[in-house]
């Protein structure tokens, strides 16, 4: 059984721009940080918010980044509010998660929050708008280790090596993919027993979840989840296992290179990079990879 499907690998090919002052919106220069203060009194759950989510909102100074309650307020709300079902279609089909009672958790386990992070995704040349993205997060801020994790260390590659092999490329007029795997870090088993409430504008295909299901039901989660705090570690694990698996070796200099001879795979959290001079062998990978 081949690690990863082809329903989870996407190529993309980017261009490198330089930006300048005008390419991007008003809307984007001009934002007022007092925007992003959190009003309880707005908020559908209460419980789902923390001092950590205080201070990010205070933090934060990407207009185009937001919560659910924020984004149902935007004129585009409808936009996001299909993100999110494409997002829980997303989960409901690969079983990354089960829907159980919840009378029927486990003594003294932990009912975790949930987070929605919402984002209009936009061309790097021109700043329009070419995408909307809805995740959905397990708030991290919630766990305990010792209880709910443990190790939470996962390399990630230097810049300074992404610009070096990105530059023997250009100078050697190498061959480059870039791979997103889709939903990667729920392609991943869970590490241990998570359990999440239902978070707002949650759907299930052929069923309508009600205010009341949102109490009587939660999410026990299969697979490695965004945001929780060993999240990036369990998926760095499961790409780094399965490369192995297909004949990759490791760099002994950077944890996030490995090698399949003269190729070059380059891995930064859940994006990729194939780099090589035989493009047929780059082809090869990424189908073995899909």
């Amino acid at each position: 059984m081949m690690p990863f499907t082809s329903k989870f690998v996407q190529t993309k090919k980017r261009d490198i721009v330089q930006l300048k002052p005008s390419m991007i919106p008003p809307e984007r220069l001009q934002y007022d940080i007092q925007s992003c203060l959190i009003s309880l009194n707005d908020q559908e759950d209460q419980e789902s918010w923390s001092e950590q989510h205080l201070l990010a909102y205070k933090a934060s100074t990407d207009p185009d980044t937001m919560y659910h309650h924020q984004s149902m307020k935007q004129p585009d709300r409808e936009e996001f509010k299909e993100a999110m079902q494409k997002e829980c279609e997303a989960h409901y089909k690969e079983g990354n998660y089960k829907l159980i009672k919840r009378d029927t958790l486990p003594e003294g386990a932990t009912l975790l929050s949930s987070v929605w992070q919402m984002k209009r995704k936009r061309k790097p040349s021109t700043g329009e708008i070419n995408k909307y993205k809805a995740r959905m997060n397990v708030d991290g801020s919630q766990m305990i280790k010792g209880l709910h994790y443990e190790e939470t260390y996962a390399p990630v590659v230097q810049w300074e090596t992404i610009r070096f092999f990105i530059s023997l490329a250009i100078l050697s007029n190498w061959h480059t993919r870039q791979l997103d795997f889709v939903l990667a870090y729920t392609q991943a088993d869970i590490e241990r027993d998570l359990y999440m409430k239902l978070p707002s504008g949650f759907t299930v295909p052929g069923r309508t979840i009600t205010e009341q299901d949102r109490k009587d039901y939660v999410l026990k989660l299969e697979k490695n989840f965004y945001e929780q705090k060993q999240a990036g570690r369990v998926w760095y694990l499961h790409l780094r296992k399965n490369l192995l698996k297909l004949g990759f070796k490791p760099s002994q200099h950077d944890e996030c290179i490995f090698y399949y001879g003269k190729t070059i795979f380059i891995v930064y959290k859940d994006d990729t990079i194939l780099l090589g001079l035989d493009k047929d062998k780059i082809d090869l990978l990424v189908k073995r990879l899909g």
